[in-house]
C-alpha cells in the first residue's frame, strides 16, 4: 500500500496513541442480515438473488482527537447464480480501517468527515484473483433538515476508476425507540467493473462524464432493548445513463436488470 492510504494509517494510529490516557471508550455495533439482491458500489448487480451479510465495526472514541475504527463485512451466496464465477459461502471480505473528526459548525450544522482504506479480500474465485486495496473517503453535512452527503472510492494501483457517491438523506423519529431514515442518491461508477460484467463497446464514453444509475429508499432502526436492535432496508435501483442502460440491456448476464427492488433485514447489537 503506497501514497497517502500509509500516511493515514499512520496518523490515524499516532492519533489513538495520544488518545489513551485521556477520555477514552471502544464502542462495538455487528448486525447480521438477509438482502434479497446485491448491489456493488460500482454499479453492478452481482446478484438478483438473496445473499447473507455479516458486519461488525469497533470504534475507539478519541474525544477532541476524533475517531479511530475497523470494520469487516462479510457476504455469502444463497443461490447458484453465480457457482461457476465463486464459491458461495464468505466469497468476498471488506475490512476497513478509518479516521474521523466532527467538526461543529454551529449549534444546527455539523461536518462530519472521515478517510482511510479498504481491503477486498477475494475467495474461492475460479479465476486467479488480486487482493486490492482502495482509498475511501466520506463526508456528511448534519442538519435538522436535509443532510446531504458524499463518499468516494478508488483503487490504490491497478485497472479500475473512481467511484463517487452523493445524494441526501433524513431521519425521522417517530417514537425513542425508532428511527427512520429516507435517502435518495446518484453515483459516478466504475466504469471498467461495469463493463466487465455488462459488455464492453467501442463507442461507449459513459462515466467520461455521466452518472451511471440512483438509488432511493429508506431505512429503518427498531431499538428493543438496550443494546438490540432489528434493521430494515428498501433501496430501488435504477440505471439512468442511457449508454449503460443499452449495455444492461443488451447483456446475456443473469444480472442484468436496468430496475430492481432490493430488500434488506436483520439484527444486531451495540455495546
Amino acid at each position: 500500500m503506497d501514497g497517502w492510504p500509509r500516511a493515514i494509517l499512520v496518523l490515524s494510529l499516532l492519533a489513538a496513541s495520544c488518545g489513551f490516557g485521556r477520555d477514552f471508550s471502544l464502542d462495538l455495533n455487528a448486525r447480521a442480515y438477509f438482502e434479497s439482491a446485491y448491489l456493488s458500489s460500482g454499479g453492478v448487480l452481482s446478484y438478483t438473488e438473496p445473499v447473507a451479510e455479516q458486519y461488525a465495526v469497533v470504534t475507539a472514541n478519541l474525544w477532541d482527537y476524533g475517531r479511530l475504527w475497523f470494520d469487516a463485512w462479510v457476504c455469502s451466496a444463497l443461490n447458484d447464480q453465480t457457482d461457476e464465477v465463486h464459491r458461495r459461502y464468505g466469497y468476498i471480505c471488506e475490512d476497513t480501517l478509518m479516521y474521523g473528526y466532527d467538526w461543529d459548525i454551529s449549534d444546527k450544522l455539523k461536518l462530519t468527515t472521515s478517510a482511510g482504506a479498504l481491503w477486498d479480500f477475494l475467495f474461492g474465485y475460479e479465476k486467479e484473483t488480486d487482493f486490492p486495496v482502495y482509498w475511501y473517503a466520506h463526508q456528511y453535512l448534519h442538519n435538522p433538515y436535509l443532510t446531504p452527503y458524499w463518499n468516494g472510492l478508488g483503487k490504490t494501483e491497478g485497472k479500475g476508476k473512481v467511484r463517487i457517491r452523493a445524494g441526501v438523506q433524513h431521519a425521522f423519529l417517530p417514537f425513542e425507540s425508532l428511527t427512520i431514515t429516507p435517502f435518495a442518491e446518484t453515483t459516478w461508477g466504475d466504469k471498467a467493473r461495469f463493463e466487465a460484467n455488462y459488455g464492453e463497446e467501442p463507442d461507449n464514453d459513459f462515466l467520461g462524464g455521466a452518472l451511471m444509475f440512483a438509488t432511493f429508499g429508506l431505512s429503518a432502526e427498531w431499538r428493543f432493548a438496550d443494546h438490540w436492535y432489528v434493521w430494515g432496508r428498501y433501496r430501488q435501483y435504477l440505471v439512468i445513463d442511457p449508454q449503460a442502460w443499452d449495455l444492461v440491456e443488451n447483456s446475456d448476464s443473469p444480472t442484468a436488470e436496468t430496475h430492481f427492488p432490493i430488500f434488506g433485514l436483520g439484527a444486531g447489537c451495540r455495546f
